[in-house]
C-alpha cells in the first residue's frame, strides 16, 4: 500500500465520519462530529496495520473494533425515568464504525452507500417512528379475577365443569377452584383466574351468563382481585 492509497483511506473515513456525525449534530444530538469522525478514523487505522504489514489477522482486529466500540457505545447510554436513552446514539456510532472498517479495506463505494443509507435511515424514520404509537389496549401486568356462583348442591359439578370448560381464551387460565356450603342444600363455588394482556371482561360475563341460564343456580357474579 502507497501513502496515497493510505490517505485516500483515511481522508474517506474522515469525510463519512464527519457526513453522520453532521446530521447528528444538527438534529441536536450529544454525539456529533467529532466523536464520529474519531470513531470512523480509529476503526479505519486499527484495520489498516495488519493491511499494511500484510498480515492475515484482519478479521480479528475487526472483531476487537466490534467490541471495543460495543464498550464504547455503552456510555452514551442511560436511564432516565422509565425510558432508557441514547440507544439510537450508540447503535449510530456503532455503524460508524464499520463505515471506517470498509474505508480501510478498499470499498470505498460500500462504504459511501453505508453512510448514506445511515443518514437517510435516521432523518426517515425518525418521525416515522412519533406517529407510530403503541397499542394501548394490551397491558403487561397480570390480573386476577373471581368467578362466585351459588348453586343446588345436586348442580356442583355441572357448574365445576362451566367453571373449566366455559373459558374460551388462550390468555385467560384457572388457578383455583373450590366449594363451600352456604345454607341448606346451597353450595358456592369459586374459581379465580389470572390473565396477561387485555382485560378478560367478555370472557367472563359469558361464563356468568351461562351460569345464569341455569334453573338450579341462585346467584353468579365476577369480580377483580
Amino acid at each position: 500500500m502507497n501513502w496515497m492509497d493510505f490517505m485516500m483511506r483515511i481522508l474517506l473515513a474522515v469525510l463519512l465520519g464527519f457526513l453522520i456525525g453532521l446530521e447528528r449534530q444538527i438534529t441536536g444530538h450529544t454525539a456529533g462530529i467529532r466523536i464520529n469522525v474519531l470513531i470512523s478514523m480509529g476503526s479505519c487505522l486499527f484495520l489498516m496495520f495488519p493491511i499494511i504489514n500484510g498480515s492475515d489477522e484482519v478479521y480479528r482486529i475487526a472483531s476487537y473494533i466490534v467490541s471495543g466500540v460495543g464498550f464504547l457505545c455503552s456510555g452514551v447510554i442511560f436511564k432516565d425515568g422509565g425510558t432508557v436513552r441514547g440507544l439510537n446514539t450508540a447503535a449510530t456510532l456503532w455503524c460508524t464504525a464499520a463505515i471506517g472498517v470498509l474505508a480501510s479495506s478498499g470499498y470505498f463505494l460500500l462504504a459511501s452507500a453505508a453512510t448514506g443509507t445511515l443518514i437517510l435511515s435516521n432523518l426517515l424514520f425518525r418521525p416515522l417512528s412519533m406517529k407510530v404509537r403503541p397499542v394501548t389496549g394490551w397491558e403487561e401486568s397480570e390480573k386476577l379475577y373471581r368467578i362466585s356462583i351459588t348453586c343446588r348442591e345436586a348442580k356442583e359439578t355441572d357448574i365445576r365443569a362451566l367453571l373449566i370448560n366455559g373459558n374460551t381464551s388462550r390468555t385467560l387460565y384457572l388457578n383455583h377452584l373450590d366449594s363451600g356450603d352456604v345454607v341448606g342444600d346451597k353450595v358456592e363455588v369459586i374459581a379465580e383466574y389470572c390473565s396477561v394482556g387485555n382485560a378478560q371482561n367478555q370472557v367472563l360475563e359469558g361464563i356468568v351468563r351461562q351460569a345464569l341460564k341455569l334453573p338450579e343456580v341462585v346467584s353468579a357474579g365476577w369480580e377483580v382481585l
